[in-house]
């Protein structure tokens, strides 16, 4: 049996090849953008009033894919001793860069009232135990890589007594 192959099948199998390709090489990357390190660095601009605490929750995430992504959308539920407290939601875009660590700052604002009527007890008694006042945040993410959004999702707890310390002049670490 004999081919007579002509030049534009040449043509059709050097695209098939390209686009076997980079289909290959988008894969690669995109599973090593969901296998990212996203690591709580800590908090800064603590505010603390008689009304309530605002703070700026800083995360490192580390983009190990070889390509430039998109964080295209951040939604943040927080949660106060395992009741639903309020969701933040956050579309402006941020570069993650291929191979590079970027930084992503959380703002979040606490009213005692709020959070005691919502608990269903005195906010005073909140501001009294803060070491029994736990903040669950559960990040979610889309990472956008051209037409792919990919999820990404990160949960962090941190105590009130935490934000306060932090804050304290004689144990102020901030970043």
């Amino acid at each position: 049996m004999k081919f007579n192959l002509k030049p534009k099948h040449y043509w059709i199998a050097g695209l098939i090849g390209a686009i076997s390709l980079t289909g290959a090489y988008m894969y690669i990357q995109v599973r090593k953008v969901l296998n990212y390190t996203l690591r709580y660095i800590g908090m800064r601009d603590v505010k603390i009033s008689t009304s309530g605490v605002s703070v700026n929750f800083l995360y490192e995430y580390e983009n190990k894919a070889n390509i430039d992504v998109t964080l295209a959308e951040q939604e943040y539920e927080i949660y106060i001793n395992g009741v639903y407290y309020t969701t933040l939601k956050n579309k402006a875009p941020q570069t993650l860069y291929g191979g590079k660590k970027s930084m992503i700052a959380v703002n979040m604002t606490l009213n005692y009232k709020e959070i005691g009527s919502k608990l269903k007890t005195n906010y005073l008694s909140l501001v009294a135990s803060p070491q029994n006042i736990k903040i669950l945040t559960k990040m979610k993410w889309k990472v956008k890589y051209g037409i792919l959004k990919l999820p990404i999702t990160y949960d962090y707890e941190v105590t009130l007594k935490e934000i306060i310390s932090w804050y304290l002049p004689q144990n102020n670490q901030n970043v």
